[in-house]
Order: C-alpha cells, then sequence, then structure tokens
C-alpha cells in the first residue's frame, strides 16, 4: 500500500534532530522524496535520503537547497520549515547582538525558505508550506521574550502567505508545538516530570506527534486547510491557572 505523500517531494530543515528528524523520518515512511537538511552535517548522516547541510540564515543556501530538491526530483510539493532555536532572556535582558540572531535563523530563515519554496510551487501550480512556529508565539512564555517574538511574527508570515498565493494553488500553515520532548527541550526544563504534571494530557509531546500533523498538512487530505496555526501541546493553550493549587495538587 502506498504511502499518503507517495509521489511528492518534501524539503524538511532541521532535519538533523528532534521535530525535523521525526518529520523527515515521517515522511519518508509516508513515500515522499525528501531533500534534509540541519547545519550539522554529521546529524544527517543517518538518514537514507538526500542530505544537504547548512545555514538556513543564508538566502544564498536556502535557494540552493531548493533548487538541489528540483534538480533531483523535478518539482516540489512541500516545503517544511523547521530549523529553529531559542535562549532564555526576558525584554531587559535581550540585547541587540541575540535578538537579531535569532530573528536571523527563526523568522528571516523561514521568510528565505517560502521565497525560495513560492518561486516554485506558484509556477507548478500547486503546493503547501509548513512552518514551525511555537506556542510561545501564541502567549508569552517566561524567559523566552525574543523567541517568543520570532515565533508570533512567523505565525503572521505564515498566514500573508496563505492569503497571497492560495490563488496559485500553494497552501500555507504553521504548527505550534507546545512542550515537546527533544534534546533542546531536555536542556530548557530543569524538572520534566514536573512540567509534564501540568499539562491536560499528562506528557510531553514527541516529534512524532508533530510529525503526524506535519504529515496530515503535506498531505492531499489538508487540501482545504491554509492560514492556520495550530497547536500541538496536549491541551496546555485550554488551561487557565489556578494560582491555590499546590505543587502536589498539579501532578494528581
Amino acid at each position: 500500500m502506498r504511502g499518503v505523500l507517495a509521489g511528492k517531494v518534501a524539503i524538511v530543515t532541521g532535519a538533523g534532530s528532534g521535530i525535523g528528524r521525526a518529520t523527515a523520518l515521517r515522511f519518508l515512511a509516508e513515500d515522499a522524496r525528501v531533500v534534509a537538511n540541519d547545519i550539522d552535517r554529521d546529524s544527517l548522516s543517518s538518514l537514507d535520503t538526500v542530505t544537504c547541510a547548512g545555514d538556513i540564515g543564508d538566502e544564498t543556501f536556502v535557494q540552493s537547497l531548493v533548487a538541489r530538491a528540483v534538480d533531483e526530483f523535478g518539482r516540489l510539493d512541500v516545503m517544511h520549515n523547521n530549523a529553529g532555536y531559542g535562549k532564555p532572556g526576558e525584554v531587559l535582558d535581550t540585547d541587540e547582538s541575540m535578538f537579531e540572531d535569532l530573528l536571523r535563523v527563526n523568522l528571516l530563515g523561514v521568510q528565505f525558505g517560502m521565497r525560495a519554496a513560492l518561486t516554485v510551487m506558484t509556477e507548478q501550480g500547486s503546493g503547501s508550506i509548513i512552518n514551525t512556529a511555537s506556542n510561545a508565539g501564541l502567549g508569552a512564555a517566561r524567559n523566552r521574550a525574543a523567541y517568543g517574538a520570532t515565533k508570533a511574527a512567523v505565525i503572521n508570515l505564515t498566514r500573508s502567505a496563505a492569503v497571497a498565493y492560495g490563488r496559485f494553488g500553494v497552501r500555507a500553515n504553521a504548527i505550534c508545538p507546545g512542550p515537546i520532548e527533544t534534546p533542546a527541550f531536555r536542556r530548557f526544563a530543569p524538572d520534566l516530570d514536573f512540567y509534564a504534571a501540568q499539562i491536560p494530557l499528562r506528557r510531553l509531546g514527541t516529534g512524532e506527534d508533530i510529525a503526524a500533523l506535519a504529515v496530515f498538512l503535506a498531505s492531499d487530505e489538508s487540501a482545504y486547510v491554509s492560514g492556520q496555526a495550530i497547536s500541538v501541546d496536549g491541551g496546555m493553550q485550554a488551561v487557565l491557572p489556578a494560582p491555590y493549587l499546590t505543587p502536589d495538587e498539579v501532578g494528581r
């Protein structure tokens, strides 16, 4: 039986670990032809697909990444702009240098990916752009002011693309992960059990949870879904704080 992405060509950025790796593997399992990107060349070595190492904050590189996919496979159906990272800091703690680097990767990297992909997709009359944003782009996450600002911008940029290029048959959607247990997340969260206890589903998410939604958005099953920012967070966006709860009660 053929996978739901059979015949489709996809690029996944940040595919060396975490969400990106899980998504690249799931796309391959669904019979997509995948070009996997990461800034860390070694992290791509175990992926059985076409790989292209480089920095998505460099527009010239991103253009070459899209050209590689088209040269290899003749088209581009899915552009998953997933690469990004965060640094701690509140508004008073965030200097210009840190903000500029987060903008370069998290926002300009997405813009470069969309622009290069749209050049191909508008010409062929179809395509799905999937951008990894964050729940931090929908609400303020403590000590992640600049990161949240870049992810909020990704959501708006995604909607702008959906509105402007829908007439060419191109869809654009953002995935907003909540707490996903990746290597980067484990470095950021000191007490995973306490964090998980505050989530309605009582667990952290996995890269595979995000990959499942990415497959849907990449497939023809989502043909009328565009301009959306979809949370994958175990119900966290639905929670209102209850200040009278103790740490023990949170986990009940």
